[in-house]
């Protein structure tokens, strides 16, 4: 019998696809912005949590049409274990904040040292692609660990943009203001079960509570972003007409 905390763990995926419908609904208010990328990304996402699936499927649900349709591309070895979706999707994940921020600042004086993150980013992640083996054991690589590092170094920077400028009194309004305090909250909070998951073991009760709320927050403040960008534009377009 699956465990409650296992089930807990895999409603994960419903926070996912609803924040990226959500995303997809609100689209044309933040698609000409740099925000534009979380829309597919969040799709993206929701593919990785359903690679996730597929070891649970394969032993508890055979017959799943998805399951099946992963068969015929996937090799039985990748079906067995999820560790190098996890693998992927955090090698993702972090070159999207990273180009996010980096867009964002672009004109800033930060953008240089963004860019030198990206960099040593890169060069970690493609020493992690030449070692693939190891992606297939842990995705607790150090391309991931510095793109925690990088991606919360460039938060800082974002707010540090922020604090001096005239947006300060309403950024708190704006889509990127949303994003930034999710994606700051999972990284802060979730590294540290990453760092001593073998300590805690992935079936332990405080490492699901923990992963779970991290990512209930982190989605929650997406979408809060999402509807935020829908009714401040709506408001300023009112507002345009007087």
């Amino acid at each position: 019998m699956l465990s409650f905390e296992f089930l807990l763990k895999k409603t994960i995926i419903f926070a996912v696809f609803l924040t990226a419908v959500i995303a997809t609904i609100t689209y044309k208010r933040y698609k000409d912005s740099q925000s534009w990328i979380f829309m597919p990304f969040l799709w993206f996402t929701f593919l990785i949590e359903l690679l996730n699936l597929l070891p649970t499927a394969r032993l508890f649900y055979p017959d799943w049409n998805f399951l099946k349709l992963m068969a015929y591309i996937l090799p039985e070895e990748l079906i067995a274990s999820s560790i190098w979706v996890g693998s992927m999707f955090s090698i993702v994940s972090y070159y999207v904040y990273l180009w996010y921020y980096r867009s964002i600042l672009r004109h800033s004086r930060s953008a240089g040292a963004i860019d030198l993150c990206i960099a040593i980013y890169s060069a970690l992640v493609i020493h992690s692609l030449l070692n693939y083996q190891d992606l297939m054991v842990s995705w607790l690589q150090s391309h991931m660990f510095a793109g925690v590092a990088f991606t919360v170094v460039a938060i800082c920077f974002y707010f540090m943009t922020i604090l001096k400028s005239d947006k300060i009194l309403s950024f708190y309004r704006t889509l990127p203001f949303w994003l930034t305090i999710g994606i700051l909250f999972f990284n802060l909070v979730t590294m540290p079960i990453f760092i001593f998951a073998k300590q805690l073991s992935f079936s332990a009760s405080i490492y699901v509570y923990i992963l779970v709320l991290s990512n209930y927050v982190m989605y929650g403040c997406f979408v809060i972003g999402f509807i935020v960008s829908v009714k401040y534009s709506s408001h300023e377009e009112k507002l345009q007409h007087f």
